[in-house]
């Protein structure tokens, strides 16, 4: 996924500072604000080394965009869904690593509509029912902007 090299853990790293500060920032934009979670969880997450240090980010996104909004219960269950969703695209990226760009949306879209059920279910069974918002529908129409990016992050195998 990454070269062993240490210059794309450092341009994941510094982008997925840059996706918390945004969605830190973004508070009174909540669409771009999903996206940028979005981003996070199944662009920038599933491309790290390790599993874990992937879900400590998603996480991290999860509760930073918890935090940042106002009618929204702040019990963790964004962050838990993150998490779950996290890790279901990184295996999904080491057993099918992505080949051409249109499937790899798609994919994603898949993704997309997952982790917004399983947010919104993580947030029902921790804090009650709760508004949905449009968010995701940001995510889905924002996927060839992001999902590309992130397939440049984290090339196919195949290439250099």
């Amino acid at each position: 996924m990454t070269n062993p090299s240490g210059a794309p853990l450092v341009r994941r790293f510094l982008l997925a500072l840059l996706c918390l500060g945004g969605i830190h920032y973004a508070a009174p934009w909540p669409g771009p604000q999903a996206v940028l979670n979005t981003f996070l969880v199944l662009g920038l997450a599933p491309g790290f080394r390790s599993p874990l240090s992937g879900i400590l980010w998603a996480a991290a996104g999860g509760w930073v965009l918890e935090g940042t909004l106002r009618l929204y219960p702040h019990l963790g269950g964004t962050a838990f869904g993150n998490m779950l969703t996290c890790l279901l695209a990184f295996s999904l990226l080491l057993r099918w690593p992505p080949h051409s760009l249109k499937p790899y949306w798609g994919r994603q879209a898949a993704l997309v509509v997952i982790h917004t059920l399983l947010v919104h279910v993580s947030v029902r069974f921790a804090a009650g029912p709760h508004a949905w918002g449009t968010g995701w529908l940001w995510s889905l129409v924002l996927i060839p902007v992001w999902a590309t990016l992130a397939l440049r992050l984290h090339p196919p195998l195949h290439r250099k």
